[in-house]
């Protein structure tokens, strides 16, 4: 596993706090989030969820195959996922057709 700077995991500790207290992502939260389409979530034999799909918009990543980071909160529904790294914009999931 990919090691985490101390900078990225007090901003997620403080976005999953929010989170966990009943906040959603802000507009501009999502605004420059990667989108991750045909994904399907993942567990690490230690019972750690992550998202696998195929991403485009990451800061780092070339547009493709991608796995997350290990997911902190997800809405399926508001179409949003927060890892450790950052937010997510979740399109359509593996297997979902759109109508």
């Amino acid at each position: 596993m990919k090691r985490v700077s101390a900078k990225t995991l007090k901003r997620a500790l403080k976005d999953w706090e929010k989170l966990s207290n009943g906040h959603s992502p802000s507009a501009d939260d999502l605004s420059n989030a990667p989108l991750l389409t045909d994904w399907e979530p993942r567990w690490t034999a230690t019972g750690v969820m992550f998202l696998v799909g195929q991403v485009r918009g990451h800061p780092k990543l070339a547009d493709g195959p991608c796995s997350t980071s290990v997911v902190l909160a997800a809405d399926v529904r508001e179409g949003w996922a927060r890892t450790i790294s950052r937010y997510y914009r979740l399109g359509p999931q593996r297997g979902e057709t759109l109508h």
